[in-house]
């Protein structure tokens, strides 16, 4: 168990920091959603199934904390369970998701941690050991330690709008980062003097897309708030250094 809390600890340990005096640390819910995963196993003839489904209830007070980077850290503690299911070889039947939600009756401080398993096709699955034990590689994906190491999620089908006056244009995201900013170098060049010349990225972590401010002067906005990343949903209005672009997704 040690190890498990190492390594929640070193994936969500920049949070603690960003978020320092926080009453709830990030690494908390973390170590939580690990010790439900462990108390929570399906053992079969060759296999040890662990939740791969997690739902985090926080008070009103914690959730509001968290809330700004809320999209981001449901992703690292994503990561956190399936580098510990890696870690004890245990059997994930699709890529781990970690939800955070507010619950009005939690105190702050306390927190509710409930797991299903949960098939790639978003169903949940009863525990039944030696149903569990003929699954192999087909409509469901049964994922090993081997396999954990080299799959990655598949880049959804989505764009960046430019405006820059009368002119758009649209740029096709991928499994690459996207380099936005004044720089010609940037992947998405903006000629104006309020952008910094590396302003911003997009990167794909997890399916989904997500922007990071690169400590820009004039800071990067979604949907006119200031934020240093968020997971982009589809309709998003950014605001590069005054400059206004928008995700699409085309899925």
């Amino acid at each position: 168990m040690e190890r498990l809390e190492a390594f929640a600890s070193r994936v969500i340990e920049g949070w603690s920091a960003r978020l320092f005096g926080a009453k709830l640390q990030p690494v908390q819910i973390a170590k939580r959603v690990i010790r439900a995963m462990e108390a929570h196993q399906t053992i079969s003839l060759s296999k040890t199934f662990v939740p791969n489904s997690y739902v985090v209830s926080l008070s009103p007070s914690d959730f509001t904390q968290f809330e700004q980077y809320r999209r981001s850290l449901e992703q690292d503690l994503s990561e956190a369970v399936l580098g510990a299911a890696r870690d004890r070889n245990y059997t994930l039947l699709a890529f781990p998701t970690v939800e955070i939600e507010r619950d009005e009756e939690l105190p702050p401080g306390d927190m509710r941690v409930s797991c299903a398993l949960v098939d790639a096709s978003g169903d949940e699955v009863t525990p039944d050991p030696k149903a569990l034990g003929a699954v192999e590689a087909g409509h469901t994906m049964v994922l090993d330690r081997e396999k954990l190491l080299r799959e990655k999620p598949r880049a959804p089908k989505a764009a960046i709008t430019v405006r820059e006056g009368d002119d758009r244009r649209d740029i096709v995201l991928g499994s690459e980062p996207l380099a936005i900013g004044r720089d010609p170098q940037n992947d998405i060049t903006l000629d104006d003097r309020r952008v910094s010349r590396k302003h911003a990225e997009i990167r794909l972590r997890l399916g989904r897309y997500t922007l990071y401010d690169l400590q820009s002067t004039n800071g990067t906005y979604v949907n006119g708030r200031r934020v240093a990343e968020v997971v982009l949903a589809d309709g998003d209005r950014l605001s590069i250094g005054g400059v206004e672009l928008q995700f699409r997704a085309t899925d």
